[in-house]
């Protein structure tokens, strides 16, 4: 008798789970073009904002004072450097070989020099962030998102930090590939709400700020916590300690019959603000994320782990 030992599969909605190019279409970068000089802009696009909730935890030590958003009317420059990371591995295929699925985890990484300024009309407060050349780690395609140089993310905003509207513009002479590209970036970039609680708080303070996001790695509708935690703060300095909890905000991966059967976050970081300056002065945030997928009647599942890297400097550090 013949024993024939058959590879276990997993549904063929698995092997298409996570494409190989999934990275590099997270940031856009993809095919090569020629960059032009910026011209003008095209007409900025709205996007949708989604509301947050804020709670207060702990107002922490005395002496406490709110912490409020201004303008100081100067230009900000600094950097922001994002790096997404993916990879997929099956749990439960026989010795002859594994599930259908796997990727190797790799990341991608771009950078963004950017220029802020705000505007204060009454309470209301009004950023425009503008990027420079944006470059990325394969040095083959900078060329292609260098046409985005000039894209332009314009909010407004209350004075503890809750976005109302937010729309972004690029350059006429951008390519598709690189419009994508930076607009990820900025999405990523603004994922980390930078919203304070009405309440005065001082130093030990913690509060929450929930909302929902799309994991730019996995392509996932995440429920997202932050906790922020007030380590000091001198005059309009902030320093914030930053811990993310996600999780995946549907039962099933869209368009498969995967379930989520199980998910784990985890994360660690922290941030620098100067009130009266849109953007983190100074940070790194991580944020990792393991996703469970499977069937209840299938021995196999897919594990996917995804990761969120942001880091902010101050051009010239």
């Amino acid at each position: 008798m013949t024993v024939v030992h058959r590879r276990r599969r997993f549904p063929t909605t698995v092997a298409i789970l996570l494409p190989v190019s999934a990275l590099g279409l997270a940031l856009g970068l993809t095919a090569c073009s020629s960059a032009s000089d910026d011209d003008a802009l095209s007409a900025p696009v709205e996007i949708t904002v989604d509301g947050v909730a804020v709670t207060l935890l702990d107002a922490g030590d005395d002496p406490t004072d709110p912490l409020v958003w201004s303008a100081d009317g100067t230009e900000q420059h600094s950097r922001f450097s994002v790096a997404l990371g993916l990879g997929q591995h099956t749990v439960g295929g026989d010795e002859q070989g594994t599930a259908d699925g796997e990727l190797p985890y790799s990341e991608v990484t771009m950078e963004l020099p950017l220029t802020a300024t705000t505007e204060a009309d009454g309470e209301s407060l009004e950023s425009t962030v503008t990027t420079g050349v944006p470059t990325g780690d394969n040095e083959d395609r900078n060329e292609d998102i260098a046409s985005a140089e000039g894209f332009q993310m314009v909010q407004n905003y209350g004075a503890d930090g809750k976005v109302t509207t937010r729309s972004f513009a690029a350059p006429d002479t951008a390519t598709d590939s690189a419009r994508a590209s930076v607009e990820q970036g900025f999405t990523v970039m603004t994922d980390l709400p930078l919203v304070f609680p009405e309440e005065a708080v001082g130093d030990g303070a913690q509060w929450t700020v929930s909302s929902q996001v799309d994991d730019s790695s996995a392509g996932v509708a995440m429920t997202q916590k932050v906790t922020y935690t007030l380590t000091s703060r001198e005059d309009d300095r902030v320093t914030l300690d930053v811990d993310i909890t996600r999780t995946p905000a549907v039962k099933q991966m869209a368009g498969t019959d995967l379930q989520v059967m199980n998910s784990t976050s985890e994360s660690s970081g922290s941030l620098t603000l100067e009130l009266d300056k849109p953007l983190p002065v100074d940070g790194t945030v991580t944020t990792t994320s393991i996703v469970t997928y499977g069937q209840p009647d299938s021995p196999v599942t897919v594990v996917q782990e995804s990761r969120t890297t942001s880091t902010w400097t101050t051009d010239g550090d």
